[in-house]
C-alpha cells in the first residue's frame, strides 16, 4: 500500500497537547486527593480493613492514566494524526478510575 502524505505536526496542536496535559495532571492531583474521602461512607464502627484495596484501585488507575496518555499522545504524533483527542483522553480516564476506587470500597468494606 502507497504510503500517503500526511501533513506535519503544528505548533499549534503540540501546544494545546501540553496544555491539556498538564491540566490533566492538575485535575488528576485533585482527583487523588479525594481519594481519601472514601473513609466517609463508612460509619466510625465500620471495619475499614480493606479500604486500603480501594485507594489502591484508584490510585493505580490515576497513575496508570499519567503514563499511558503520554505513550498514546506520542503513538499519535508518529502517525501524524492530531495529538489533542488523544491526550483529552486523560479526563474521562481519571474519572472512571475515581469511581472505580469508589465502587471498590463499597464493595469491599463490610457495612
Amino acid at each position: 500500500m502507497a504510503d500517503r502524505w500526511r501533513p506535519p505536526l503544528a505548533v499549534a496542536d503540540f501546544i494545546a497537547t501540553v496544555v491539556i496535559y498538564v491540566g490533566a495532571c492538575a485535575t488528576a492531583w485533585t482527583v487523588a486527593g479525594f481519594v481519601p474521602e472514601y473513609r466517609r461512607l463508612f460509619p466510625p464502627a465500620a471495619d475499614l480493613r480493606y479500604l486500603p484495596l480501594a485507594y489502591a484501585v484508584a490510585w493505580l488507575g490515576i497513575g496508570m492514566t499519567l503514563v499511558l496518555v503520554p505513550v498514546w499522545t506520542i503513538h499519535a504524533v508518529r502517525l501524524r494524526q492530531r495529538a489533542w483527542p488523544t491526550a483529552m483522553v486523560a479526563f474521562p480516564l481519571l474519572a472512571e478510575a475515581w469511581i472505580l476506587g469508589l465502587l471498590t470500597a463499597i464493595v469491599a468494606v463490610p457495612r
